[in-house]
């Protein structure tokens, strides 16, 4: 504050702009409080750990299983599912599994002397024990909309048949033959 010029008495500040600035003054003063029990938390707390590099887990259905896990665990009776990449669906009813892969590796086999298209795509098998390819015109279509997923590890039985979902791909069996397949991206089987 300045001095008033001489001859000039000193003006004094009103209760309404003094209340005003004490007020001002305890909230500056409680904002560098709280700044500075922040910024000495941060120094007294841990350091975050660096994220460790960790092993990547393997690419979904990389290849086919001869058979499905011991551990597989039971569903019950879901007569169509996907896997949860998406990349298989199938049906299921008590005399046949079919299961469609929408993209693979593996080389696509010549389609069967009477098939006007090709195969590769769509595997089943049925209760007399036959398994294999069918023949497919056009590309595969995707799952209907609102298809279960069988979770990897989970499997389902509808009739005589089992088909078991995994990391590597989808098992699906005519249980009294034993007679099925195994699709994955790298390959397939047949037994």
């Amino acid at each position: 504050m300045s001095t008033p010029p001489a001859g000039r008495p000193a003006r004094r500040l009103g209760p309404g702009l003094t209340a005003f600035l004490v007020v001002d003054v305890i909230l500056v003063l409680a904002f560098l409080v709280v700044l500075g029990t922040t910024l000495a938390g941060r120094d007294s707390a841990e350091p975050e750990p660096v994220a460790q590099p960790t092993q990547a887990a393997p690419e979904p259905e990389t290849s086919p299983e001869e058979s499905p896990q011991e551990e597989a665990e039971e569903v019950g009776e879901v007569r169509a599912f996907v896997l949860p990449s998406g990349n298989i669906h199938c049906t299921m009813d008590e005399a046949s599994a079919t299961c469609t892969i929408l993209s693979f590796s593996y080389e696509r086999p010549a389609p069967p002397e009477g098939c006007a298209g090709q195969v590769g795509n769509v595997l089943a098998v049925d209760a007399e024990g036959n398994a294999g390819f069918t023949c497919q015109e056009g590309e595969p279509s995707g799952p209907a909309e609102g298809t279960p997923v069988l979770e990897y590890g989970e499997q389902t039985t509808v009739g005589a048949m089992t088909c078991a979902s995994s990391t590597n791909g989808v098992l699906c069996r005519h249980n009294e033959s034993g007679a099925g397949f195994s699709v994955a991206r790298a390959g397939y089987l047949f037994f």
